[in-house]
């Protein structure tokens, strides 16, 4: 599947109008996200965590015509992937990008830990996010199922927040979860635009859909769900580093329908740090 969509910074501004003092609680309640996953683009960006991300696949059943099962049937897999995960907004861009770079294949090395991914941003390489993009790819062929898995990104719903991905969709209170707080709002979210966001190989629309778990007073952000029209589901996580003073990602866990199979993954992130401080900063 391809992803239309990249992180962007967008400078607030402050408008006092008529129509503000009308705004709806769910008006504002977005407009307090909104500013918060602005503020945490600037805060996260240059971090890398060390991610441990388990797969398995699940192939279902093959049936006779007469709807009986029948003996023949592919094997699950499963695989252990350690990666270093790296969340950037190179140079002047507006984009913030992620990219994972694998280093352990069910216990087994592929590489070294060089941290390779972060140097071309510590050292400025002008060609950095190509190279970064190529590494990725080079993990893709540990994945299960299909190969190419852009949607299993931890941080890739909040982007919707952002206003120009916000106006694309259309958005719903769903009440309050007691179960993270008395003022935590889960608010609802539908794709309406088109060409979406999200699309096939052969560019056809992928809508989106999902829900946000939104604290009413700060606007953070304690978990994102994401679905696809075609199957995909990936479910964030966020939890308080008092280290960095940030809610960062602790768990995603995602579904993808793979020719018949169902392929999961339970992906867990530890070990933020920072890779901007000097070029000479040893990590882990």
């Amino acid at each position: 599947m391809k992803i239309a969509v990249a992180f962007s910074i967008v400078l607030a501004t402050t408008a006092v109008s008529a129509a503000a003092e009308t705004a709806s609680p769910l008006d504002g309640l977005l407009e307090r996200a909104s500013s918060y996953v602005r503020s945490y683009v600037r805060d996260f960006s240059t971090m890398v965590a060390e991610e441990r991300y388990v797969q398995d696949s699940h192939p279902m059943p093959e049936t006779s015509g007469l709807g009986r099962s029948v003996d023949a049937q592919a094997a699950s897999q499963h695989v252990d992937l350690r990666s270093d995960l790296l969340f950037v907004r190179p140079g002047a861009s507006d984009r913030w990008l992620t990219f994972r770079d694998v280093f352990a294949v069910n216990g087994r090395a592929v590489r070294d830990r060089e941290e390779r991914l972060a140097r071309l941003f510590i050292d400025q390489s002008s060609n950095a996010v190509d190279r970064a993009s190529e590494i990725s790819r080079e993990g893709y062929r540990y994945n299960l199922g299909v190969k190419e898995r852009t949607v299993a990104n931890p941080m890739i719903a909040l982007a919707f927040l952002q206003p120009e991905y916000r106006r694309r969709f259309d958005f719903r209170l769903g009440g309050i979860d007691v179960a993270f707080g008395t003022d935590v709002w889960i608010v609802k979210f539908k794709e309406r635009d088109r060409p979406t966001i999200f699309r096939t190989p052969d560019n056809r629309n992928v809508p989106s859909m999902g829900r946000f778990w939104i604290d009413g007073g700060s606007g953070r952000v304690l978990q994102t769900e994401l679905e696809t029209r075609v199957g995909d589901r990936v479910m964030t996580v966020f939890s308080l580093d008092d280290r960095l003073g940030l809610a960062v990602p602790c768990e995603m866990r995602d579904i993808a329908w793979v020719n018949g199979t169902v392929v999961t993954g339970v992906a867990t992130y530890t070990n933020f740090r920072r890779f901007d401080v000097s070029t000479d900063e040893t990590f882990r």
